[in-house]
């Protein structure tokens, strides 16, 4: 049994040779990636999977929650494999994205939110740029 198997078939994933190959590229560590990204990765290391079948992988883990998504403005959609609360710098002159531990911010105040709404999480996401 491959390294990542039994985590597809947990999470109801039929762990085809693709989404193995895929599975260990995403979850051999934690990190941050597009989907450009990956589609270079796997032709780098001579996966030979296509795009669509990359895309298609992609949701898959999204919808099972297997990968978290953070939508930026411009547009870009990162995957982050760490799935514990946390917040970002996102680095608009390289495209990168760093995880921020939760205990280095701290919320003085937060707003006000309707009475039939709770809190799910906060998570904070800061842009900087090179100088």
């Amino acid at each position: 049994m491959r390294k990542f198997e039994t985590l597809l078939i947990e999470n109801n994933i039929t762990p085809t040779k693709q989404r193995l190959d895929l599975a260990d590229i995403v979850f051999a560590k934690n990190q941050h990636f597009t989907a450009a990204d990956l589609i270079a990765t796997t032709n780098d290391s001579k996966c030979f999977i296509s795009q669509a079948t990359i895309y298609n992988t992609l949701c898959v883990f999204e919808e099972k929650g297997l990968l978290k998504t953070i939508n930026l403005q411009n547009g870009c959609k990162f995957y982050d494999t760490n799935l514990n609360s946390h917040h970002h710098i996102y680095n608009t002159s390289t495209n990168t994205l760093t995880d921020i531990n939760n205990d280095q911010i701290e919320f003085s105040k937060k707003p006000e939110i309707p009475q039939h709404l709770e809190i799910e999480t906060t998570e904070v996401l800061i842009k900087v740029k090179n100088t």
